[in-house]
């Protein structure tokens, strides 16, 4: 707890978050991508101005830890983002608080084999969540506007309980969709010759056990329920060639959550 004080105290008014994480399935902005264990990495740095907020330069980074070895799926890094952040948060009291994330990143794909995947997509994205002791409503929306081009949300709904001093447990529920550029990236081009329409593709339902360790460092593990939504889409996916198409999965993972 000392150590914890301490280290946060040398970085006063700089900041330093980071999160690594083993995860047995990569899920990206709706999509199965890999079935296989994934290493994810997260690290924020910069400094809080407290009025103002807090600016920083993030950068995530996921690698597979398996054997696999070719243009999809490749050994080491699979690819990383990178780019400026702008965090506020905004009391209305004591226990209601809105939560702000701004980001404008770069998601590099880099040595691939296939001259389409090696390049690089430019987006931003928004995080907003309503802090509240009963239950917390959040989003997510990105919006990718070279390299690719798409409009890409998330939105749920979550519950902290506390078990036990420092242990926690957070059940959640959320549903990713967006465009119908994302639609077509998430479950495959129509069996027909028509085009999907926005909306949701995908509904999961998370479970995450913490503990807080001390002021700086938490432990969590998480099991996570994936379902396609939609007969045309489950039957779509269903057929489909790519081999992580699931239209049912159920993955977990283990982190740590350092924040100095």
């Amino acid at each position: 707890m000392v150590t914890g004080l301490i280290a946060a105290s040398l970085l006063t008014p700089f900041f330093l978050e980071v999160t690594p994480e083993v995860r047995s399935t990569y899920q990206s902005l709706g999509k199965i991508v890999e079935d296989r264990p994934m290493q994810v990495t997260s690290v924020k740095f910069g400094y809080d101005t407290e009025r103002f907020g807090r600016f920083g330069i993030r950068n995530w980074d996921v690698s597979s830890l398996t054997d696999r070895r070719h243009d999809a799926h490749r050994h080491a890094i699979y690819h990383t983002e990178f780019g400026p952040t702008w965090d506020f948060d905004y009391s209305f009291t004591d226990d209601l608080k809105l939560k702000t994330s701004l980001t404008r990143s770069w998601t590099m794909y880099r040595g691939f084999n296939n001259s389409k995947s090696d390049r690089t997509y430019h987006w931003w994205q928004i995080d907003q969540s309503l802090e509240n002791p009963y239950l917390v409503p959040f989003y997510r929306a990105r919006k990718c506007f070279r390299g690719n081009d798409y409009f890409y949300f998330k939105v749920g709904l979550r519950r902290k309980f506390s078990i036990f001093t420092n242990f926690f447990f957070t059940p959640s529920v959320f549903a990713e969709g967006g465009s119908s550029r994302n639609f077509e990236r998430v479950i495959g081009k129509r069996l027909d010759t028509k085009h999907w329409d926005d909306g949701v593709s995908s509904v999961s339902v998370r479970l995450e056990f913490s503990w807080k360790y001390n002021e700086i460092m938490s432990l969590f593990a998480f099991i996570e329920q994936y379902e396609v939504v939609g007969s045309d889409a489950r039957r779509t996916n269903g057929l489909s060639s790519y081999r992580c198409a699931h239209n049912d999965w159920t993955h977990g993972g283990i982190g740590v959550r350092m924040s100095f």
